[in-house]
């Protein structure tokens, strides 16, 4: 291979290959060639490390990702991850059920993250500091 085959690839380039993929630039990244360059080529090299070799069809990495991304909280990755997912033939429907499988996921969290005051009010009821609710 010639070193122009091995060269890792510019900013430019990333840029490039985004707009190609997603049919434009997300906001953030360009932002990012600006102030910090380096972080556009750490996005795509961590991308690159998440998708090469997976054992996960991309069809569910982008459903695995939209689900993550809304969890998170994030309206412009959602926004560019679900015109990913439309643009390589995920169906509408699909996305919509990653997303409410994503909202099961974190309101199921409630509970979880509730276990301590839970046991604070069960040892209450088992000691008649509290009334049975049920």
């Amino acid at each position: 291979m010639s070193d122009a085959a091995n060269a890792a690839p510019t900013v430019e380039q990333v840029l490039a290959g985004m707009t190609a993929e997603l049919g434009e630039t997300p906001e953030v990244q360009a932002l990012l060639a600006r102030i910090q360059p380096a972080m556009v080529l750490e996005h795509a090299r961590s991308r690159r490390f998440a998708n090469e070799g997976s054992s996960i069809p991309e069809k569910y990495r982008l459903l695995v990702s939209i689900a993550a991304v809304a969890g998170a909280g994030s309206p412009s990755c959602l926004k560019t991850q679900i015109g990913l997912a439309l643009r390589k033939g995920v169906e509408p429907a699909e996305i919509a059920d990653a997303l409410v499988l994503a909202r099961f996921a974190l309101s199921s969290t409630v509970f979880s993250n509730s276990l301590e005051g839970l046991r604070a009010m069960a040892a209450a009821l088992e000691d008649g500091d509290g009334e049975d609710v049920g």
